[in-house]
C-alpha cells in the first residue's frame, strides 16, 4: 500500500486546523473576563446545537420520531434532567417502532 504525500499533508494539515481552533478558543476564553451576558450565552450554546443537529433526523424520522421529540421536548420543560428526557425520548421511538 503507498500513501500519497498530497494526501497525508492535506490530512495532517487538516488535523493540525482543527486542534488550533479548539486549543485557541480555550486560550481566549481563559484570558478574558467573562461577564454576564458571554456567561449566559456559553450556558445556552450547548443545548442551541444538540438541538439543531437533531431536529433535522426528527422531522425526517416520521410519526415515531414526532413522538419521541415530543416526550423529549415535554420534559425538557418540566425541567427534567438531560439524560432522563433523552431516555424517555429514545425508548417512546423504540417502542413506537417496535408496535407500529
Amino acid at each position: 500500500m503507498s500513501v500519497d504525500l498530497m494526501t497525508l499533508l492535506t490530512i495532517l494539515a487538516m488535523g493540525a486546523g482543527t486542534y488550533l481552533v479548539r486549543a485557541g478558543g480555550y486560550f481566549v476564553i481563559q484570558r478574558i473576563q467573562a461577564g454576564p451576558f458571554l456567561t449566559a450565552w456559553m450556558k445556552h450554546v450547548p443545548g442551541a446545537i444538540f438541538v439543531s443537529l437533531v431536529i433535522p433526523a426528527v422531522v425526517a424520522g416520521g410519526p415515531a420520531s414526532w413522538a419521541g421529540g415530543a416526550v423529549t421536548a415535554g420534559l425538557a420543560v418540566l425541567r427534567m434532567p438531560f439524560v432522563v428526557s433523552l431516555m424517555a425520548g429514545v425508548a417512546t421511538v423504540a417502542l413506537l417502532r417496535t408496535v407500529i
